[in-house]
């Protein structure tokens, strides 16, 4: 997958990190800078720079937080939605190239157990961002 989102964001003359930051804001449909720069784990100062980039690319929009005035949000253009998806297909048609031998009894079984190892992941993620119990 990194391979795929590299090859990506060199066609699009993007860094992996703008990339990283359209996924994030399109996972979302619009995020605000401070927790796009905890997604990203970066400083909100280094997410300013990078929005600022986007925007002048014309990949990003910034506009009002319908309840904070204090915030916006920011927003894919529709051609940074073309390059999300773009990214999404292509890994999509690698699993599936992946996947063309397993049978489907063997896929609905894949899928189920990728589900739970993702929920224990999570789960466990939660617990690990917590610290140890005192």
């Amino acid at each position: 997958m990194d391979r795929n989102r590299n090859r990506v964001a060199s066609e699009t003359n993007l860094t992996c990190s703008e990339l990283r930051a359209l996924a994030r804001i399109a996972e979302a449909g619009n995020i605000t800078p401070k927790l796009l720069a905890e997604s990203l784990q970066m400083t909100t100062g280094a997410v300013t720079a990078l929005s600022n980039r986007l925007v002048a690319l014309e990949l990003v929009t910034r506009v009002a937080h319908p309840s904070d005035r204090r915030s916006l949000l920011l927003v894919l253009t529709p051609a940074a939605e073309k390059i999300t998806q773009k990214v999404y297909s292509d890994f999509r048609a690698l699993i599936a190239r992946a996947a063309r031998d397993v049978s489907p009894d063997d896929q609905v079984r894949l899928g189920t157990l990728l589900t739970a190892m993702a929920l224990v992941v999570e789960s466990d993620a939660d617990l690990i961002q917590a610290g140890p119990a005192r």
